[in-house]
């Protein structure tokens, strides 16, 4: 008797396992949803879902990606705040009024640091060679990050690294200033600013193919990102022109004032020739 009872309870649970929550039928209305009718629990792929439905499994899914941008961003912070600590030792202190040890990307110099008209002298110079070494950690363990979700498409993916990519290559050409300026080819000032300007260009690109990728016609969707690409790779062209002219530089010779760019447009190509 026990026994039966038993089982007819488990036959309860099973059943109520089987119906959906949010009202009369099977779990997901799979028959309904497949119709075109909006119930919340429609799976997505489904017309019901298209249709509106899904609200149940959109919370879930809003959610998941939430926990898995909060678990992202504190993986970074970690990062972080281990290199803020890292380069937080005394000997750097007096460096500290000379340039920014950690910095957003499209975040103005300060006018301390943009206004600063001066070479690195020779004591500083050794400074900026331990910085330089604490901070190459630093883009390493950023690197080191999983910012592909476990659960990305391979299109997901591609969109990711991306991303990505735009940040990796501004950090690498802002480690291209750190040597000029260690060489004395480069003075406090002009560093600051164009650490900015690189590191801006690289934001503006992620955010055109951020805004790109919420265009619904494919078309102009492919068309908006390759447009993001092709200006971020006219600026990087734009900047091997421009370190060229720094590399052939004599140490101390060019001052913040003293720098004069040009741009040429042929097509969707920047040439830029700084002296």
């Amino acid at each position: 008797m026990h026994k039966t009872k038993l089982m007819a309870f488990s036959g309860v649970l099973t059943l109520l396992a089987s119906c959906s929550s949010v009202g009369p039928g099977f779990a997901n209305h799979p028959g309904d949803c497949a119709l075109g009718i909006p119930w919340a629990d429609c799976l997505p792929g489904t017309r019901g879902y298209a249709n509106g439905g899904g609200s149940l499994h959109r919370k879930e899914a809003a959610d998941a990606a939430k926990a898995e941008h909060d678990l992202l961003a504190a993986e970074f912070e970690t990062v972080h705040q281990q290199c803020k600590a890292d380069m937080a030792v005394p000997e750097l202190a007096p460096l500290g009024d000379k340039l920014e040890f950690q910095r957003k990307l499209d975040d103005p110099p300060p006018f301390q640091y943009a206004s600063l008209d001066a070479f690195p002298t020779a004591n500083e110079r050794m400074l900026i060679r331990k910085w330089a070494t604490i901070r190459d950690s630093c883009v390493a363990r950023e690197r080191e990050v999983n910012v592909i979700p476990p659960n990305a498409t391979p299109l997901d993916e591609s969109f990711i690294r991306q991303e990505v990519a735009f940040g990796t290559e501004a950090e690498a050409k802002v480690s291209e200033l750190v040597v000029a300026l260690y060489q004395q080819k480069l003075t406090y000032g002009e560093f600051a600013e164009h650490r900015y300007a690189i590191g801006k260009a690289a934001m503006d690109a992620d955010r055109q193919y951020r805004e790109a990728r919420l265009i619904q016609d494919q078309d102009r969707q492919i068309q908006a990102q390759q447009i993001a690409n092709q200006q971020f790779a006219n600026r990087l062209n734009a900047w091997a022109n421009y370190m060229q002219a720094v590399n052939a530089r004599q140490p101390q010779t060019v001052r913040l004032n003293s720098v004069h760019c040009t741009s040429t447009s042929v097509g969707n190509t920047v040439n830029t020739n700084c002296f």
